[in-house]
């Protein structure tokens, strides 16, 4: 009688050197984004989502607590490497990874042969980040709650792209089966 079992991918722990490399290639993502030439009226990381990348990875792989990890430490490695994203803009994308990671991670596991998952994870983390902006008047929210999540997809319609294809691939090439988080 076997006693060993695989556990969920919210459970999975990763060894400090996976952790650490992964952390380190979550770090160089945005800070090569951030290096391209660049003369937008944003940030290129607006319109093409760099964090949520290796983010989505993370989770994938690993699970949502290390996804948790990249998606928040990312931003502030690459804040002081580049500058970007601006700081006044850290607590909204800090917002935007806390709900993105346990919808991405929560969809990975009940459907993991979907390819879409990272797009449509970021667009309900992004409802749902913008909907407690409008509650606290820290964020200065001002933008009706359409209006600014019609706009927040448009300007990163490339980088929910870029996110539809890393999902296919990992999935692609990195199937879970479909029994997998029950075994």
């Amino acid at each position: 009688m076997s006693h060993s079992a695989r556990t969920a991918p919210f459970l999975s722990r990763a060894g400090w050197r996976e952790s650490t490399v992964l952390l380190a290639v979550a770090a160089l993502v945005p800070f090569l984004v951030h290096l391209l030439p660049w003369s937008g009226p944003r940030p290129l990381g607006v319109y093409v989502l760099p964090v949520f990348w290796t983010t989505f990875v993370a989770v994938y792989f690993r699970g949502a607590a290390l996804g948790l990890a990249v998606g928040l430490v990312t931003p502030l490695i690459s804040v002081l490497l580049t500058g970007l994203p601006v700081a006044t803009s850290i607590s909204a994308m800090s917002l935007e990874i806390a709900f993105f990671v346990p919808v991405a991670a929560w969809a990975v596991v009940r459907a993991p042969g979907f390819r879409f998952w990272a797009p449509v994870a970021w667009v309900a983390a992004k409802a749902a980040a913008i909907g407690v902006q409008m509650l606290i008047p820290a964020f200065h929210e001002t933008e009706g709650f359409l209006s600014h999540l019609g706009r927040s997809a448009q300007n990163g319609l490339a980088g929910l792209v870029v996110l539809a294809v890393i999902n296919v691939l990992l999935v692609s090439f990195y199937p879970k089966p479909e029994e997998w988080e029950r075994e």
